[in-house]
């Protein structure tokens, strides 16, 4: 059991970060301390614990009667009786039994793994949002550094009577704009450093450590990973083999349950008389059979087994439908996110030669500032959006993990 416990605890520990170190550590926090992720883990015990009750006798049962008025027989009076006897159910009976409580106990399992992943899932989306929100802040940051190098040249351009009162206006609009939108920005960082320490359980002003840049590693899985590995429909299958020893045992329930048992007497010795075995006490061995006659319950039973492993069938049916579109979706969000980085990195590419040859004109002319402010503008928006598309590829990736259940090759060497 404690092998057991320890493989299950490492195996909630395995994540598919493609080697970025400071999620598996925020991973291996959540995982240990989050309580909601421990409270399914202790359900999961506790469904184990039940497998150990089951697939064992029931109690023996001991009566004891004493006789008030004593009853006479030919050695003597009776004084009391004492009865031990012990029922056995129909052989099978325990062992399928027993068979439903661990089937039940791997749902739990399931939905201690269900668990895990989502919660992995939302620990890796919110560390991503504090990833993106950090490369959006250093873009914005690098934009009104260029943005206020612009203004003292073109100040001292106005100074010489080189350029007009509103290319200076539009410096310094830019410039207070960009401020603002640097801080609105900032803003967003205080929740959701709250939230992810929050699922980390731990103090909401710890430090989150973030990486410097995505690194896309495609895991070579496919919808067959999805409908092998998810835990939702594993949990669905070990249902189902629940639901096929319950119509086993309803089909022994048919059958009688036996029981053996002993008797034993104490006889007092009669007075006055002289025979053989006075007072001799009575032993009296006895096998008893319960009698199944009444089976409308039993039916009922049956039928309703049946009615439910109907219903988890459609389940599962539903479930690897629901799962195979969100595969399709997220290969989509994959592919049009991949799509979209190399039109920004293209478009980037020319827009920053675009804007050397409008910095090197209004250099020389004094001419077109209005464009270059505006090409600046369109470079911000290009960075961010790339930013964003990168995010949204990392993400989808984030969620193949989730739907595939995928682990750490690392941790199951590991544990063997």
């Amino acid at each position: 059991m404690r092998r057991l416990i320890n493989v299950i605890l490492l195996l909630s520990i395995a994540i598919s970060l493609h080697g970025q170190s400071t999620v598996n550590d925020y991973l291996k926090i959540a995982a240990e301390h989050n309580p909601s992720l421990k409270a399914k883990f202790s359900l999961y015990l506790a469904a184990l614990e039940k497998v150990n009750q089951q697939g064992v006798l029931p109690d023996p049962t001991v009566s004891f009667g004493y006789f008030i008025s004593p009853v006479e027989t030919r050695v003597g009076p009776q004084r009391f009786r004492l009865s031990v006897a012990q029922m056995f159910p129909w052989m099978g009976t325990l062992k399928a039994k027993e068979k439903v409580v661990a089937s039940m106990a791997k749902v739990r399992f399931e939905e201690f793994e269900e668990a895990r992943n989502e919660l992995f899932l939302q620990v890796k989306t919110k560390w991503l949002a504090l990833y993106e929100l950090q490369e959006e802040v250093q873009i914005m940051e690098a934009n009104l550094k260029i943005l206020k190098s612009y203004e003292p040249v073109t100040k001292t351009k106005y100074e010489a009577n080189l350029v007009s009162l509103a290319d200076l206006v539009r410096v310094q609009i830019s410039i207070d704009r960009a401020k603002t939108d640097l801080d609105l920005l900032r803003l967003k960082e205080k929740p959701l450093l709250d939230d992810f320490n929050t699922m980390l359980n731990r103090d909401r002003q710890s430090e989150v450590v973030l990486t410097e840049t995505l690194t896309f590693i495609n895991a070579d899985y496919d919808t067959d990973s999805v409908l092998s590995n998810q835990p939702k429909l594993k949990g669905i299958r070990s249902s189902l083999e629940a639901l096929e020893q319950e119509s086993v045992i309803a089909e022994l329930n048919r059958k009688p349950n036996i029981g053996v048992g002993l008797d034993y007497g104490f006889i007092g010795r009669r007075e006055g008389v002289n025979i053989s075995d006075n007072g001799k006490d009575i032993l009296m061995p006895m096998i008893s059979l319960s009698l199944p006659i009444f089976g409308k319950k039993n039916r009922s039973i049956k039928k309703e087994v049946a009615l439910r492993t109907e219903s988890k069938g459609f389940e599962l049916a539903a479930m690897e439908n629901q799962l195979k579109n969100s595969w399709t979706n997220i290969e989509y969000q994959m592919e049009s996110a991949q799509q979209a980085m190399d039109l920004y990195t293209a478009e980037m590419k020319k827009t920053e030669l675009l804007l050397s040859v409008l910095i090197s004109e209004y250099s020389n002319n004094n001419r077109d500032f209005e464009t270059l402010l505006e090409t600046q503008q369109r470079q911000l928006q290009l960075e961010l959006a790339y930013v964003q598309a990168s995010v949204n590829y990392q993400e989808a990736m984030f969620k193949k993990d989730y739907l595939t259940g995928y682990t750490l090759n690392e941790i199951q060497n590991e544990i063997k």
